[in-house]
């Protein structure tokens, strides 16, 4: 199926424009210099700043990076899904979904319109058990409109535990304010970076007919 130009919605953020830092990640720095009549720019970031994808070997050593995973895991069909609650992601509100295997899935919630000048605390997170609702259905990839998919300060992160250690991608941080609840196909190419637990991407989806 052909998709035009028109049809295309961007859904990465800007790096150095609205970034949000989780806290005690590195601040992105991109410093520019114009010498012998071309411009060179520096950049300083996180493999986890911005719109990112989370490898399993965020949290598993040994496993696979995101270098290794063959580059059609980052081609999909893709359901947008509006959460309409204010805290979390359930299991309730997504057995109305039906979700085909290998398909990504999205979360649109309120953290699409959360403020971009400081970190929130309170953002909508997805519930462990709905994670392995998701695992259960063979999904590919799992996205959601903020810097993590689990509550703040649950250190033990038992959803990147659940869909990293099923092989389920983990797509952070998207911007889904100009996007309509529905089917799309999602391309979310990452810096091929050698070992990389983590690494922006530009994500971007197609309208489908």
């Amino acid at each position: 199926m052909m998709i035009g130009t028109a049809d295309i919605i961007d859904i990465t953020r800007t790096i150095g424009q609205d970034t949000v830092v989780f806290p005690g990640d590195a601040v992105p720095c991109v410093s520019r210099a114009r010498c012998d009549g071309y411009t060179l720019s520096e950049l300083t970031l996180s493999s986890h700043s911005g719109t990112h994808i989370d490898a399993p070997l965020h949290f598993f050593d040994g496993r696979k990076s995101l270098d290794t995973i063959p580059v059609e895991r980052f081609f999909l069909d893709a359901d947008v899904v509006a959460i309409k609650s204010q805290v979390a992601v359930t299991v309730a509100e997504l057995k109305g979904h039906t979700i085909d295997p290998g398909q990504a899935i999205l979360f649109k919630t309120r953290n699409s319109d959360l403020p971009r000048d400081r970190f929130c605390e309170d953002f909508v997170y997805i519930k462990p058990d709905a994670a392995e609702w998701l695992v259960d259905r063979g999904v590919s990839l799992v996205g959601i409109d903020y810097l993590s998919p689990d509550r703040y300060g649950d250190m033990d992160f038992p959803v990147h535990l659940t869909l990293l250690g099923a092989g389920v991608l983990i797509l952070e941080d998207i911007d889904l304010r100009a996007v309509a609840p529905g089917r799309y196909r999602l391309v979310c190419l990452p810096i091929k970076t050698h070992q990389a637990d983590g690494a922006p991407c530009r994500a971007v989806l197609g309208r489908r007919a």
